[in-house]
C-alpha cells in the first residue's frame, strides 16, 4: 500500500490532486467517449493531509456529537487523543478496512407518518468514508448529469425549482411525470453499484472493496451483514446514490436533452429545433435530485410512454421499483406539482404561451417547519441566565432566516410565510417579556442588521452588554429569483471556484499551512511536550490559527517564517473540550513566545509590543 511518492503532504497538494483528478476525467470524456482509469487512490485517501482534511469536516458536522455501535465521539476519542495515533488508527482502518455495525435510528419522514430509517456509523468509520469521498468525488462530479442537483457542491434545491420553471417557460411543455422510486436507499443492489463504479474509472479494487464493505456493514441488533441498500445516515450514502443513478440520467437524456448528432451544434437550442423538424422523438427534460425526479413532456402521451419505459428500466436495470402511488402524471396548468418542498403551477397569463409558472412553499411542510420553530420559542422560559436567553434567540433566529433563504426563491414566499409570521412573533414577546423583553422597530436592533435595516416592523428584543438583540420575523423576505446553474461551477477547477464565489460572495476557505508549520511540530515532539494540550485538535487547528492571523505574529505583527514559529496556548488552564479551539490559540514568533512566558522586563523592545506580552503573561495566570 505505501506508495510514499502518492502520498499527499499537505490541504494545498490535496486541492491540486482533487482538480487532476478532476480534469483528468473531463479530458478522457472529451477524447475517448469514457472515463480514464483511476488507481492507486488508496494511497491518497490514507495521506495525513486527507485524514486530517476528513476529520476537519466531520468535527464541524453536528452528527460528530452523535455516538456509533462503539459508543465513541469525536471530542475524547479523536480530538483530544494524541495525534500521532489518531492518523495511524485511520490507516490501519483503510489497509485493513473491518467496519463496526451501523446504528440504526428512525426519524419521522416528511409529510408521512411512516419513519425513515437512518444508519449512524461510528466516528472511525465516518472518517474512512470521507477520506475515500475526497478522493472519488472529483473523479465521479466531472461525469454527472449536468441537472442533478441533489447531494452535490456548489448545487441545492432552488437550481432545480428554477430549471423546472426555465423549461416549462420556454418549451410551454406544461405534462410533468413527478418520479418516485421505493425505498430506493433500501434497494441499491452492491453488486450493481460496485460496476458502476468501475465503469465511472474507479480502478483501484482496494478502494472498491472498501466501498462494498462499508455498504455489506451490519446493523447493530438486527443483521451481521447487509445484503442489500446503502444507509442513509451514512457519508458517503448520497455520492454513491448519484453514481446509481447516473446510468439512468444517461439512459433518459440520450434521446434527447444529451442526444448525440453528427452535426455539431454550436448552441442547444439550435439542436433541439432541428430535432423537432426532422424526428418523431419524445421531446422531454429531466430534473432529478437524488432519488426525487421529475421529467417534462409535450403531451400525456408522451409522459405515459416514458413512465411505462421508466418503469421497465428501473426494474430490469437497476432492479428498483417506481412508487405507483407517489409517481404522478401531471398537467400543471390543472393542479401544481409537489417536488423538494415546493408547489409549481402554470397559471393564466400575459406571457409565452399564455401561461406564467407561480411557485409556493409546499403548506403541509411549511407548516412541520413552523411547529418545530414554535417549540424552539417554548424553551427561552427555561433559560436562567442572560447567556442561556442569548442562545435560545440565536438559535430561533438561525431557524427562521434558514427557512426563509430555503424559500426564497418561490415566487409567492411573501404571502405564505406571512401567514405564520405573527403566531411566532406573539409566542417570542411572551417569552421575553417575562425577561425583561420589549419591543422595538427592526432596524434599531443590533443583530442580523443586513436583514434589519431594512424594516420598520418592531420585534422582540432583550438587552445584552448595551446591547439590543431581537428574535427575528417569518415574513422578513422577498422573492429571490434562484441562478442558473453554471456547468463550468465546480469545487475543483479554478474558474469554477471563482463562478461560486461571484454568484454568492463567499470567498473560497483558505488551505491549511501544513508545509510551514511541519517545522513547528517537529520541535514540539523534539522537545518531548506530552501534555494533553498538544492532541489532535491542537495540531489541527494551529493551521486554521495561522490563516486567521494571515502568518503574522500576534505580539510583533511581523511575518512569521521558517522554524521560528510556535502557536501559543492564550489560557491553557481552559477545560481540555476548550483549550485549543481556534480563539484561544496564537500565532507568533518562539522568541516572542519565549518573552510571555519569561518574567523578565522586556519594556526595550517597544511600548506596542512589550503590552502585547503583558496582556498574554495576564492571560496566562487566569485560573
Amino acid at each position: 500500500m505505501e506508495q510514499k511518492s502518492n502520498y499527499l503532504k499537505s490541504e494545498q497538494e490535496l486541492r491540486v490532486k482533487q482538480d487532476e483528478l478532476y480534469n483528468k476525467t473531463i479530458e478522457g470524456l472529451q477524447q475517448n467517449g469514457q472515463a480514464p482509469s483511476h488507481k492507486d487512490l488508496l494511497e491518497l485517501m490514507a495521506s495525513e493531509a486527507t485524514i486530517l482534511t476528513a476529520i476537519h469536516r466531520i468535527k464541524a458536522n453536528k452528527g460528530s456529537r452523535t455516538a456509533g455501535s462503539d459508543h465513541k465521539l469525536m471530542k475524547p476519542d479523536i480530538l483530544q487523543a494524541d495525534y500521532p495515533k489518531v492518523i495511524q488508527s485511520v490507516q490501519e482502518s483503510l489497509r485493513y478496512y473491518r467496519p463496526k455495525p451501523i446504528k440504526r435510528k428512525y426519524i419521522p419522514k416528511a409529510n408521512s407518518k411512516e419513519l425513515r430509517p437512518l444508519g449512524i456509523p461510528s466516528i472511525i468509520d465516518r472518517v474512512v468514508q470521507e477520506c475515500v469521498r475526497l478522493i472519488t468525488e472529483p473523479i465521479l462530479e466531472a461525469q454527472f448529469f449536468q441537472h442533478s442537483y441533489g447531494f452535490r457542491p456548489m448545487r441545492d434545491s432552488s437550481m432545480a425549482s428554477v430549471r423546472i420553471t426555465d423549461i416549462v417557460h420556454i418549451t410551454g411543455h406544461y405534462w410533468v411525470i413527478e418520479g418516485d422510486i421505493s425505498n430506493f436507499f433500501d434497494c441499491v443492489n452492491h453488486t450493481v453499484l460496485i460496476k458502476k463504479l468501475w465503469n465511472m474509472g474507479i480502478r483501484d479494487r482496494r478502494v472498491l472493496m472498501i466501498i462494498k464493505a462499508m455498504l455489506k456493514a451490519g446493523i447493530m441488533g438486527e443483521l451481521k451483514e447487509n445484503p442489500i441498500g446503502t444507509p442513509q445516515g451514512g457519508i458517503i450514502s448520497p455520492l454513491l446514490a448519484n453514481v446509481y443513478l447516473h446510468s439512468f440520467d444517461q439512459w433518459v437524456t440520450r434521446e434527447w436533452e444529451n442526444k448525440k448528432t453528427q452535426y455539431p451544434y454550436a448552441h442547444k437550442y439550435k439542436q433541439f429545433d432541428r430535432l423537432r423538424k426532422t424526428t418523431h422523438l419524445k421531446e422531454t427534460y429531466l430534473v432529478r435530485y437524488a432519488d426525487d425526479w421529475v421529467l417534462i413532456t409535450s403531451s400525456k402521451r408522451n409522459a405515459e410512454k416514458w413512465k411505462y419505459r421508466i418503469t421497465k428500466y428501473l426494474k430490469e436495470r437497476l432492479k428498483l421499483a417506481l412508487s405507483e402511488q407517489k409517481t404522478l402524471i401531471t398537467d400543471i396548468r390543472r393542479r401544481p406539482i409537489k417536488f423538494l418542498g415546493f408547489e409549481i403551477k402554470a397559471i393564466k397569463g400575459k406571457a409565452k404561451n399564455n401561461h406564467i409558472l407561480v411557485s409556493k412553499p409546499n403548506q403541509k411542510r411549511l407548516e412541520e417547519k413552523v411547529k418545530e420553530i414554535h417549540k424552539t420559542i417554548k424553551k427561552i422560559k427555561g433559560a436562567t441566565k442572560k447567556d442561556d436567553l442569548i442562545h435560545w434567540i440565536n438559535l430561533i433566529n438561525s431557524k427562521i432566516r434558514g427557512l426563509i433563504q430555503y424559500y426564497e426563491c418561490t415566487t409567492q414566499v411573501n404571502v405564505y410565510l406571512h401567514k405564520y409570521a405573527d403566531k411566532l412573533h406573539y409566542a417570542a414577546y411572551l417569552k421575553l417579556q417575562k425577561h425583561g423583553g420589549y419591543k422595538l422597530p427592526a432596524k434599531q436592533v443590533d443583530n442580523l442588521q443586513s436583514v434589519h435595516e431594512k424594516y420598520s416592523t418592531k420585534i422582540p428584543v432583550i438587552e445584552y452588554n448595551d446591547l439590543k438583540i431581537g428574535v427575528t420575523r417569518l415574513d422578513f423576505c422577498t422573492w429571490q429569483k434562484a441562478k442558473n446553474k453554471s456547468p463550468k461551477e465546480t469545487p475543483y477547477t479554478e474558474q469554477g471556484r471563482q463562478i461560486y464565489m461571484n454568484r454568492t460572495g463567499k470567498k473560497p476557505v483558505k488551505v491549511r499551512a501544513d508545509e510551514l508549520l511541519s517545522l513547528n511540530w517537529s520541535k514540539i515532539i523534539r522537545i518531548g511536550h506530552k501534555e494533553k494540550l498538544y492532541n489532535f485538535e491542537y495540531f489541527m487547528n494551529r493551521a486554521y490559527t495561522f490563516n486567521r492571523d494571515k502568518g503574522r505574529c500576534r505580539v510583533c505583527k511581523e511575518v512569521l517564517q521558517g522554524d521560528d514559529i510556535y502557536i501559543h496556548h492564550i489560557s491553557p488552564k481552559l477545560p481540555l473540550d476548550e483549550v485549543n479551539r481556534v480563539p484561544n490559540l496564537a500565532s507568533m514568533h518562539e522568541s516572542c513566545h519565549q518573552m510571555i512566558h519569561s518574567s523578565k522586563d522586556y519594556s526595550s523592545v517597544g511600548k506596542k509590543k512589550w503590552e502585547k506580552i503583558l496582556g498574554f503573561r495576564e492571560k496566562l495566570n487566569l485560573v
